[in-house]
């Protein structure tokens, strides 16, 4: 499966045609259709009498239902899967159209299409729940009294306001009805199982897609992001409304940041470069990220005086400035740049999974020393200070155009560095 390697306009090199590849290669290995396929074909589903009807939301959801239409075939009794909307891109049964980023009125219509499709449920009935990131705007029912428009204005401001995806959960659960494991209330007294894609670091169920089959933010949570944003983005300081569901699922993580990372690790080392782990749960600003990364890849240099590749994974952010295109991917290439001197050999690439960074259009960016040779640091800094972090790496031809990739895992950052020449 070529993902990056079909991108155009990409500047080639030995060292970034192995990275490139190798990112490829877990793009194969780790598809969601071939992980929710190997998942039911292990996994003790028991009988059930009833009925079996799939749901699922996500920018992995069309591989999630492929693979659990490969296990089941026929016993599917009814299905409907909200998918993000594509350009060209023709929408029929069991897939229904929805928005992303902001929740908007094709998400709105494909969710009551989904609330529709569980009624009349018993006991003796079986829900698969698909979700994967993106979701949280892709399958929504907003509570009652609460309008579309002041809804995105929210969540638009908490976004560029620099709120982490713990952060955002919290108020998009005040005014759902099926975050936080609302979704459950619609799916009693069925049998629930949640099959996730995970792009969150850390994993947690709670948090993919805004929890649907999980459990509420904590009390807490709620109350220090109304204390931290609750001026600025204009927030209830009514907390009264959420709720715990009552019923449960049972949730499993099917595919998820660290299966990406090992996968490149591994390929990398066939290709006879050492690789290093160096976790999945890579979370903050762009700018401490890129030290943090720098700061491995000197390290693990000095510790045999030999070329290393450090692979990890997460998700960063970093506040909007202006109108600029861009996103988190590119910025943190270009502030990995900033910390790189132009005698020292290096190659530096950060993608996300799912093919689309910020309002880039772009799957992230691979840099390397050339790139410093091109790029003026001026340059590089006047970007960065207006959130134009798209226009000097197409410049520099570092940037991968893909589209969408059908899978969502976060954010992968590649560094290869060889010391000083």
């Amino acid at each position: 499966m070529e993902i990056l390697g079909q991108a155009r306009g990409f500047r080639g090199s030995p060292i970034r045609d192995v990275l490139v590849e190798s990112i490829d290669y877990a793009f194969e290995q780790n598809s969601p259709e071939n992980r929710v396929y190997s998942f039911l074909s292990k996994f003790r589903l028991g009988d059930f009498d009833g009925e079996l009807r799939i749901i699922g939301f996500g920018k992995a959801a069309r591989g999630m239902y492929k693979g659990a239409k490969k296990f089941f075939g026929e016993k599917i009794s009814r299905a409907g899967v909200i998918l993000p909307l594509a350009e060209g891109e023709k929408f029929e049964p069991p897939f229904l159209q929805g928005n992303h980023p902001l929740l908007g009125k094709e998400s709105i219509e494909s969710s009551k299409k989904i609330l529709e499709l569980l009624r009349g449920l018993t006991k003796d009935d079986f829900v698969i729940v698909l979700i994967s990131g993106g979701g949280s705007s892709l399958f929504e029912v907003l509570r009652d009294g609460v309008e579309l428009s002041r809804y995105n204005e929210t969540v638009n401001c908490l976004m560029r306001n620099g709120a982490n995806i713990t952060e955002l959960n919290a108020v998009r659960y005040l005014y759902s009805k099926t975050k936080g494991g609302g979704l459950l209330e619609f799916a009693h007294p069925a049998r629930v199982l949640g099959l996730i894609v995970s792009d969150v670091p850390g994993d947690k169920e709670e948090t993919v897609a805004s929890g649907p089959t999980s459990r509420p933010p904590e009390r807490q949570v709620i109350e220090n992001v109304i204390a931290k944003y609750g001026r600025i983005c204009t927030l209830p300081n009514d907390i009264k409304g959420s709720r715990r569901s009552s019923y449960g699922a049972e949730n499993y993580v099917v595919l998820r940041n660290s299966d990406f990372v090992k996968s490149i690790v591994q390929r990398v080392e066939h290709h006879g470069l050492r690789g290093i782990d160096v976790g999945s749960g890579i979370e903050g600003d762009t700018e401490n990220v890129a030290r943090f990364l720098v700061g491995r890849m000197r390290s693990e240099y000095r510790k045999t005086n030999g070329p290393v590749t450090v692979v990890g994974g997460g998700e960063t952010f970093t506040k909007r400035i202006g109108n600029g295109k861009g996103g988190r991917n590119l910025e943190l290439a270009l502030r990995v740049l900033l910390l790189m001197d132009k005698n020292e050999e290096f190659t530096f690439g950060s993608i996300g999974t799912d093919g689309m960074d910020g309002s880039s259009n772009a799957m992230g960016a691979i840099v390397d020393d050339e790139t410093l040779r091109i790029l003026d640091r001026e340059l590089i800094l006047d970007s960065l200070s207006r959130s134009e972090s798209l226009r000097p790496l197409i410049i520099s031809q570092d940037v991968l155009f893909t589209g969408p990739t059908g899978t969502n895992v976060s954010d992968i950052f590649v560094g290869y560095y060889a010391g000083t020449g």
